[in-house]
């Protein structure tokens, strides 16, 4: 049996104390150190397909490139990569800002060296956790699920997740199909959750921009008229296709009266954009008579192609 290859963490800080604390603690817990002072170096680093990176610790004020912009990057590699952010004391917008883009985590300076060696080694063990968990999608046949969830917007991503992690290693498609895939169902969650259930037309966002939307929604989850509403999902996923089922108990819709998105007049509009997403990534769509299900299939990458 092969040992674990040890991880990869690049520290990226133009402070050189900073570097040499970080790397000096992360070294004893048996982990292999990169320690760079600019992000442009760490990014190059990142393209290299024959570089292994399991973590990156950023500042993020650095000289040119600073640590969200270098953030944005990773996560728009074929292969991303969990990152640390560390902030200057009193920078919580910042911080946000980090964790909006998809930061794992940030810590504030001056910090305790032992508890960003704890979040490290944290993330670390989390991604290889999920690793484990992604590994065993190869062994998978088929695989049917059912869920009933309730009109709350942090599931969202966690659905879409738990609902794609199986294609790639199943060998349904790519990493950057499954992302499309992803995305797809955030869309038809959300609308089956705002627009359906809730019943929020799109001239509201439209009028009161993102806040005033969101205002809503709060205001309608407690609302006894919409409260209890839930949102069904079924999955299937064989050799030949993954389809989903997305329901909700809303009054449903006229499918048949959307505006087309792809008409320039239309682009730029809320309304519809959900629904030229899913039309994009997903290979069939149809809904139920009534407007208030929406199935979506994505045929195998291969499959489909050799259909053509």
């Amino acid at each position: 049996m092969n040992a674990p290859e040890t991880p990869t963490v690049v520290v990226v800080d133009d402070d050189e104390a900073i570097r040499y604390a970080l790397q000096k603690k992360l070294t004893r817990f048996g982990l292999k150190i990169v320690s760079l002072d600019k992000a442009e170096d760490a990014l190059f680093l990142l393209k290299n397909p024959e570089s292994a990176v399991d973590l990156v610790v950023t500042d993020i004020k650095l000289r040119k490139m600073d640590g969200i912009e270098l953030l944005r990057h990773i996560n728009i590699l074929e292969r991303p990569v969990p990152v640390l952010i560390i902030t200057g004391q009193g920078n919580i917008e910042d911080a946000i800002r980090a964790l909006r883009y998809g930061a794992r985590d940030f810590i504030r300076k001056p910090f305790d060296i032992n508890e960003v060696a704890s979040i490290v080694r944290r993330i670390l063990r989390s991604e290889q956790e999920k690793q484990l968990a992604s590994a065993f999608g190869k062994y998978i046949r088929s695989e049917r699920r059912s869920y009933v969830i309730p009109v709350d917007p942090t599931v969202i991503d966690v659905m879409s997740y738990e609902l794609t992690r199986n294609l790639m290693p199943f060998g349904l498609c790519n990493y950057t199909a499954s992302e499309n895939v992803a995305l797809a169902l955030q869309e038809a969650i959300s609308n089956a959750m705002f627009h359906g259930n809730l019943e929020i037309d799109s001239a509201v966002r439209a009028e009161r921009g993102i806040k005033g939307f969101n205002e809503e929604i709060e205001a309608r989850r407690t609302d006894e008229r919409y409260r209890d509403r839930t949102v069904r999902i079924q999955y299937d996923l064989n050799p030949e296709y993954v389809e989903y089922v997305i329901e909700d108990d809303g009054p449903g819709f006229n499918y048949n009266a959307l505006p087309d998105p792809r008409d320039q007049q239309n682009f730029f509009k809320d309304s519809g954009r959900g629904i030229l997403i899913i039309r994009i990534h997903m290979d069939e769509i149809s809904w139920s008579e009534r407007g208030n299900a929406i199935r979506m299939r994505k045929y195998r990458i291969d499959a489909k192609s050799a259909q053509h």
